[in-house]
């Protein structure tokens, strides 16, 4: 009896310590990939106003640095609060504007390094004019029928993936991760390469 139950435990041990090393670094949440592209995409699930998705932003540009063409990030900042969609606003005005890339990491940087939320229209308003941005078609697009279609959008999505926390990060439709799965920015980068590989294998 002694000699089963030793078996058992090792057999255990064996099975929990597998060679692959990521094998809890991330969820398997669906089988089947996004239907929103042939291309492999990975959501980038974020606020502004959250200390960590300001941490995580280099390690996604590094991603986004070497990414092949068969593979792209989509941002999505979701609103999970009522208090978060100013900020869901202020990205996808700027983006209709063709004006994101150009403030993104400002946005961040003039919230969690000058301690200023931006977290109202006229705060807003007076950072993108030091910046150069027509605020005028700034505020036209903020209050707009696509701004809040986008908004929509990525709750949807958010519910689908059953998002309840900033940042996350979904591969394809079919793999979660987060910092939180992870003990630091380079395996998280190591983790969503080795998901991308695995997508572009079952394509």
């Amino acid at each position: 009896m002694f000699k089963i139950k030793y078996l058992f435990l090792a057999t255990f041990i064996i099975l929990i310590t597998s060679p692959n090393v990521f094998a809890q670094k991330y969820v398997q949440i669906s089988t089947e990939k996004q239907q929103e592209s042939k291309s492999i995409i990975i959501y980038e699930f974020f606020w502004y106003g959250c200390p960590h998705c300001y941490n995580l932003e280099p390690t996604m540009e590094r991603i986004e640095a070497d990414l092949d063409k068969d593979t792209k990030i989509v941002k999505l900042p979701v609103a999970l609060r009522d208090s978060w969609i100013p900020h869901a606003k202020l990205y996808y005005a700027l983006q209709q504007m063709g004006k994101i890339d150009e403030v993104h990491n400002l946005i961040f940087e003039e919230i969690h390094l000058e301690d200023n939320r931006l977290n109202t229209e006229q705060q807003m308003v007076d950072f993108l004019g030091k910046h150069g941005i027509d605020t005028n078609k700034f505020i036209e697009k903020y209050n707009s029928f696509g701004t809040e279609a986008r908004i929509k959008k990525a709750s949807n999505l958010a519910k689908k993936y059953q998002i309840n926390s900033v940042p996350t990060i979904i591969v394809n439709g079919k793999y979660l991760t987060s910092g939180s799965y992870v003990s630091s920015y380079d395996e998280l980068y190591s983790v969503i390469n080795l998901l991308i590989e695995r997508e572009r294998n079952d394509l």
